[in-house]
C-alpha cells in the first residue's frame, strides 16, 4: 500500500479501508465533510495503490486550487489574468519569430520564410505553456492526472449480499 487512507478526513470529507469482499474486492467507508458515512464502494485489489495514492493526491491539491479560486475568482482579476495570458503567448510569438528572422537574415527569402514559420509556431507553444504553468492554480496538474487515474478504476457501490 503507498499510502494509508484509513482514518484521513477534512474538510472535504474521507475515505476508510475497512476490509475486502469475499471476491477480492476492497471495501472504502466515505465519509463526508460532516464525519458522517456517505457511503461504501469497492475496487478491485490490484488497483488499491493507484486509487489511495490519486485520493491523497487530490485531498492534498484541493484546498490549495479552493484557495486559489476563492482568491482570484473578481472579475477584474480574471480580466488582468486573461490580459496577462495573452501578453506571454504574443511576447513568445513575437521572440518565436525574431530569432530566426535575425539568423537568417542572410539566407535566401524561403528560407527565411520556413524559419520564421517555424519560430512563430515554437513561440507560440513557449507562450502557452508559460502562461498555463503561471496563471493555473497550484495542484492543479496533480488534481488532474490523480482524476484520470480515478477515472481509469472500476469502482463499484458496495453492496451487502455480494
Amino acid at each position: 500500500m503507498v499510502q494509508n487512507v484509513s482514518n484521513q478526513t477534512s474538510s472535504f470529507g474521507g475515505i476508510n479501508r475497512i476490509g475486502t469482499t469475499q471476491n477480492g474486492r476492497i471495501v472504502y467507508e466515505v465519509i463526508d465533510s460532516n464525519g458522517q458515512e456517505a457511503g461504501k464502494l469497492t475496487i478491485p485489489a490490484q488497483d488499491a495503490d493507484t486509487f489511495e495514492k490519486s485520493y491523497y493526491d487530490i485531498m492534498d491539491a484541493a484546498p490549495k486550487i479552493q484557495k486559489f479560486s476563492l482568491e482570484h475568482s473578481s472579475a477584474e482579476d480574471m480580466k488582468k489574468r486573461k490580459t496577462a495570458s495573452n501578453i506571454m503567448i504574443a511576447a513568445g510569438m513575437i521572440i518565436g519569430a525574431g530569432i530566426p528572422i535575425y539568423l537568417t537574415r542572410k539566407a535566401s527569402g524561403w528560407k527565411q520564410v520556413l524559419a520564421t514559420v517555424g519560430g512563430v509556431v515554437a513561440g507560440l507553444a513557449a507562450g502557452m505553456g508559460l502562461s498555463f504553468a503561471t496563471l493555473t492554480p497550484p495542484g492543479m496538474m496533480k488534481f488532474v492526472k490523480a482524476s484520470k487515474n480515478l477515472s481509469k478504476i472500476d469502482v463499484r457501490p458496495f453492496e451487502q449480499n455480494a
